[in-house]
């Protein structure tokens, strides 16, 4: 018992309490055990882990329990020619009945001293609103206001359509009879775009990997030269970031790209799963890629092993989600079939009082970010 409601940081003996919370609070979405991988792999194997970098805070209420709970993801960042510390808030959650102490769960996530960026890239409208009058700044990126898709099981995507819009059996109906032309139209438009493109020569190859090897210290080497501010994705950071957990990894694929045997690039996924009516739907949305070059063939190559991907997935695979993180990608996602419609995602981040003057005055358009870059990266 204590003798009332306090803020403190997440230490490990709080992960089982915490879990419970969470698992409680998400009216059991994410389970117990979802929750205890994360904090392992968030935290327990993260290598930017550090001294003097609380896990996050939780509000126990006067009885001991948990009923408040913010996480504080470190990642290694590269800025202006200098690694440092960035840190995510993640998964903040608060019971009902102590809403009203929900910011005092923020501020100590506010005050951090150690990073230099402070990041949200998955607020709610209502967070956002907040996390700007406190100081942060919006990322203008065009992609995150435009989700660009590639049907890959064209028949698959319209059932889900059906389900999804389909409040009524007269609307469910009209689908079904729609999809009789939508679906043989899209096929052929999607062959058609195929024709137009350029082949691919013969020395650009892909192929999926299980683990990052040395040869990423060399491609980490040349991508951190042409912008000021992205995520350090060296060979120890990117097998962390797809590979840390047993539950991340599988549900996290990666493609290789190469050129004459020589790296050129990779592609990242998450597959996500869709309960609609009590039937499962699967799609892959991209998470990071890197493509040096800018090539149009290289993005080609890497949009052929997404398809390859999708098709020999153990779940079905209705569609791909590829923004257009690279604008050099742009003209061939849609000239490949990709279409478009608007997005509403965030990127908020603010530059601690502490290191302000070394950071300050970067542009959106040096600031590489995908969302390997925040948070988005780490939840189904």
């Amino acid at each position: 018992m204590i003798s009332k409601d306090i803020i403190s940081p997440l230490r490990v003996e709080d992960y089982e309490a915490a879990a419970v919370f969470l698992e409680r609070i998400t009216n059991e979405v994410f389970k117990k055990e979802f929750w205890l991988d994360r904090f392992e792999y968030w935290w327990n194997r993260n290598p930017a882990m550090s001294k003097g970098i609380d896990r996050g805070w939780i509000l126990r209420c006067k009885d001991g329990g948990v009923v408040g709970f913010v996480g504080n993801i470190p990642i290694r960042y590269y800025i202006k020619g200098q690694e440092r510390t960035a840190c995510c808030i993640t998964s903040w959650y608060v019971g009902e009945e102590y809403s009203k102490r929900s910011l005092e769960l923020l501020i100590p996530f506010i005050k951090q001293k150690v990073p230099a960026l402070l990041l949200d890239t998955t607020p709610i409208e209502k967070v956002v609103k907040i996390l700007l009058q406190l100081g942060f700044r919006s990322l203008e990126k065009k992609w995150l206001k435009r989700d660009v898709f590639y049907p890959t099981d064209m028949a698959e995507f319209w059932n889900f359509l059906a389900g999804r819009f389909g409040s009524n059996r007269v609307i469910t109906v009209f689908f079904k009879l729609a999809g009789l032309f939508v679906i043989p139209a899209v096929k052929f438009y999607q062959i058609v775009c195929k024709f137009r493109l350029p082949a691919i020569n013969k020395k650009y190859t892909f192929s999926e990997i299980k683990r990052f090897d040395k040869s990423y210290a060399l491609l980490w080497d040349k991508l951190k030269e042409k912008y000021d501010v992205l995520a350090v994705r060296n060979e120890t950071t990117l097998n962390w970031f797809f590979f840390g957990s047993n539950d991340i990894s599988s549900s996290r694929k990666v493609i290789e790209l190469r050129c004459d045997d020589a790296l050129i690039g990779y592609v990242a996924v998450k597959e996500i799963k869709h309960n609609l009516h009590n039937r499962i739907y699967c799609y892959f949305e991209v998470v990071d890629m890197v493509i040096l070059n800018g090539d149009a063939l290289d993005y080609k190559i890497a949009l052929k092993g997404l398809l390859w991907l999708a098709k020999k997935n153990e779940n079905k695979i209705m569609l791909i989600k590829l923004n257009s993180f690279d604008e050099n990608i742009e003209n061939i996602l849609f000239r490949f079939g990709f279409f478009w419609r608007y997005g509403k995602s965030r990127f908020l981040y603010k530059h601690t009082t502490e290191h302000e003057p070394a950071i300050a005055g970067y542009a959106s358009d040096s600031f590489y970010a995908t969302p390997l870059d925040g948070d988005r990266c780490f939840f189904p």
